[in-house]
């Protein structure tokens, strides 16, 4: 009796400790499809599993790290927010400089798929500063030679953080009791788990669909 062989992947996983990237390195570590998941953190997340390779790195030092981008799938979840940051200009290094650093070198490397977490209503020539990073990150990312790319741009986004927003607490309070209301053109302004994220950007890796997708936050589901 013949059994069929699967080819297994690697994932390379960059922002594991937020609150998508968390969830999508769980993920990944259960699913069959995914042998290897390696992680390049700031710092230890204190995570320990068979498949799971945290390598620590510089992120201001892309010749130290490029050695660890290898394998088939690069997933990016790397965010934070301006008030986090401290500036608009450390904000755009984490949320432009590094994602375009870490996709550049990977697509040299031969990686051949790659996703990553955008905004919703990102756009490259918008006055509004945070959407305009994202949009501009956008632009980049499709000038690289990857086979296949997923942009996903989810709404406010729910789960457990490991820092608190009080913005976000506040207003995901108030859309979980208005949350009847997005239906129709209001669909892609409605809350979106985490992990529904996660899980979209996992079914992306495993499809590798050839092109440039943008995925809306009404179209990655629950």
């Amino acid at each position: 009796m013949l059994i069929e062989l699967k080819n297994k992947m690697k994932a390379i996983v960059i922002g594991a400790t937020g609150l998508i990237g968390n969830k999508l390195v769980r993920q990944l570590l259960a699913k069959d499809e995914y042998d290897q998941v390696v992680t390049l953190v700031r710092k230890s997340s204190g995570l320990s599993n068979k498949k799971l390779e945290e390598v620590v790195i510089n992120f201001d030092e892309p010749s130290s790290y490029s050695k660890y981008l290898t394998g088939d799938v690069l997933f990016c979840a790397l965010g934070t927010t301006i008030k986090k940051a401290g500036s608009q200009a450390a904000f755009r290094k984490i949320d432009f400089q590094y994602v375009v650093d870490f996709a550049s070198v990977a697509a040299k490397n031969g990686i051949k798929r790659f996703s990553v977490v955008s905004s919703l209503g990102s756009k490259s020539d918008t006055s509004n500063f945070y959407l305009r990073t994202k949009g501009e990150m956008e632009k980049a990312i499709a000038l690289l030679s990857f086979e296949s790319v997923y942009i996903f741009r989810p709404s406010l986004l729910l789960g457990d953080r490991q820092e608190t927003r009080t913005g976000e607490k506040i207003a995901e309070f108030f859309f979980k009791i208005i949350g009847f209301v997005f239906v129709g053109k209001l669909k892609r302004y409605k809350p979106v788990q985490g992990s529904a994220v996660a899980k979209a950007m996992i079914n992306a890796g495993i499809s590798g669909k050839p092109g440039f997708h943008i995925v809306e936050s009404e179209m990655i589901g629950d």
